[in-house]
C-alpha cells in the first residue's frame, strides 16, 4: 500500500491519459481511487472532472463499472494529474 501516485501515458491513439499504474492487479487503476482521492462521491467527481477538467473523450461501461477519459493536450492532462496528486498528498490517500 502506497500514496495514490496518478502516472501520465500517452495510448496509441495519441490520446493522453492519466491514472496510477503502481498496482494495476492490486486495484491502484480503479477509476473510484481518483474520486476517493480527491474525497468526493463517484457522480461529483465525474461532474468535477468533466466541469473544470474538460476531457476530449469519457464514456462509462455500467457492466463493466469501467470509467475511461483521455485528453488530445498532454498540457490539459497535466492540469487534472497535477491537481489529483496535490489532493491525494493532502488527504495522504493510499492505494
Amino acid at each position: 500500500m502506497g500514496l495514490y501516485k496518478p502516472t501520465e501515458f500517452q495510448g496509441t491513439s495519441g490520446q493522453w491519459y492519466c491514472n496510477d499504474v503502481s498496482n494495476l492487479a492490486g486495484g491502484s487503476g480503479d477509476w473510484w481511487n481518483a474520486a476517493r482521492a480527491w474525497g468526493l462521491s463517484p457522480a461529483a467527481y465525474i461532474e468535477m472532472l468533466v466541469k473544470d477538467f474538460h476531457p476530449d473523450k469519457i464514456s462509462y461501461s455500467l457492466d463493466k463499472n469501467v470509467l475511461v477519459f483521455s485528453w488530445n493536450s498532454q498540457i490539459d492532462m497535466r492540469a487534472y494529474k497535477n491537481a489529483t496528486a496535490r489532493e491525494a498528498r493532502k488527504r495522504n490517500f493510499c492505494v
